[in-house]
């Protein structure tokens, strides 16, 4: 029997190193809206804070089920990844060639790594045995 400490017990012992990396990347998203809800508080904008607080539900809600290897916070995830390629795009080609890229190249890269076989395995979703098949 392995000795796992207890403050390590909090994570999955499935998390892959590229999925912590997505886990960081949505949490320090959701941390700058936290300051985007501090804003709105200091300024008296209520549309600021509420449109800040739901970037925070949806950032920091998938990053805790990722964190936790839900199936269902990969799937949210995915979906939201996928519409922000699309802003992207449209962002992208209409508007800014920097915004653009910066909401498309690092929601492509999550949307791609959670579609990996890697990520499945990590969800459970596939065998170890059918990835090492297909190699």
């Amino acid at each position: 029997m392995t000795y796992k400490p207890s403050s390590l017990s909090f994570f999955h012992p499935d998390l892959t190193a590229r999925l912590i990396i997505v886990i960081i990347f949505l949490l320090l998203i959701a941390i700058g809206y936290v300051f985007g809800i501090y804003d709105g508080l200091v300024n008296n904008n209520p549309t600021a804070i509420f449109n800040s607080f739901v970037a925070v539900l949806l950032y920091a809600i998938p990053a805790f089920g990722l964190l936790r290897l839900k199936r269902w916070a990969r799937l949210f995830e995915l979906g939201l990844s996928i519409l922000f390629v699309i802003i992207g795009l449209v962002i992208l080609f209409g508007y800014s060639l920097t915004m653009g890229i910066m909401t498309l190249v690092p929601h492509g890269l999550i949307a791609i790594y959670l579609l990996s076989n890697d990520c499945r395995r990590a969800f459970g979703m596939i065998k170890k045995e059918a990835v090492d098949f297909l190699k």
